[in-house]
């Protein structure tokens, strides 16, 4: 229940201990002064608390602080299923403009290219030398 660290067992003893310190006449008087200190304590935090907003959007922190939330919010990232599509359409718009700048690209298992034979190419034969 309260996240001080202080268990039912620590509290009881400590109720003990005021009943028995203060005394059972004087208890409320003193919780009542308690409660109203820890009011003060609160309103005080509370106005601190408006302080530091206003300061944060006077300098234009708090958008800072807004994208800083959403980025730790993991229901703001993509779905896996929309960031796959994204790439894959990214892929394919690289792999075409690629396309268009140099023609098509042979696969890369594809055997290297075969320079035609032409009239021009001299075809080796039996020199004089050889004889």
């Amino acid at each position: 229940m309260f996240d001080f660290g202080v268990g039912y067992t620590e509290m009881f003893v400590v109720a003990l201990v005021a009943i028995i310190v203060i005394g059972p006449k004087d208890l409320p008087k003193v919780l009542r002064a308690l409660g109203k200190t820890v009011a003060k304590m609160r309103g005080m935090a509370r106005e601190f608390q408006g302080h530091l907003d206003s300061a944060m959007k006077e300098t234009g922190f708090d958008e800072v602080k807004k994208e800083f939330d959403n980025i730790k919010n993991p229901a703001n990232f993509i779905e896996p299923t929309m960031a796959k599509k994204a790439t894959e359409d990214a892929t394919k718009k690289q792999v075409d403009d690629f396309k268009n700048l140099f023609g098509e690209v042979p696969a890369a298992d594809a055997p290297p290219p075969v320079e035609p034979v032409t009239t021009e190419t001299k075809i080796a034969g039996p020199t004089a030398d050889a004889s």
